[in-house]
């Protein structure tokens, strides 16, 4: 996975684990954020991979700076999910340059 409970109790301060539940849910909203901005599945390892997958991001086999980028964006988007539980943003997490630029190198371009 992207990112762990662990992780994610840090990026959103919460010490305790009242409210574990909660962020365990919202991990993988977060990652599917991202996947749906860049286009791209990610997968830990190349055996899990369908075959007909087209331009999977394999976590094993990137660079670990890569896979700060994807960690980066993952948590960028699980603090604004976080923040705006009970209320609307009036500016979406892909607008955001911190974000814009940790995704940068996964996004899928379609040609032709």
């Amino acid at each position: 996975m992207i990112i762990t409970l662990v992780r994610a109790k840090q990026q959103l301060n919460v010490e305790d684990d009242f409210d574990n539940p909660k962020i365990e849910a919202l991990i993988p909203q977060a990652i599917g954020l991202v996947v749906a901005d860049i286009g791209r599945d990610i997968y830990q390892t190349g055996a899990e991979v369908p075959e007909n997958a087209e331009c999977p991001i394999i976590l094993d086999e990137i660079s670990p700076f890569k896979r700060a980028n994807l960690e980066t964006a993952t948590l960028l988007q699980l603090g604004s999910l976080w923040s705006t539980a009970e209320a609307e943003t009036s500016r979406p997490m892909t607008e955001t340059k911190a974000y814009q630029s940790a995704i940068k190198p996964f996004v899928r371009v379609l040609v032709g």
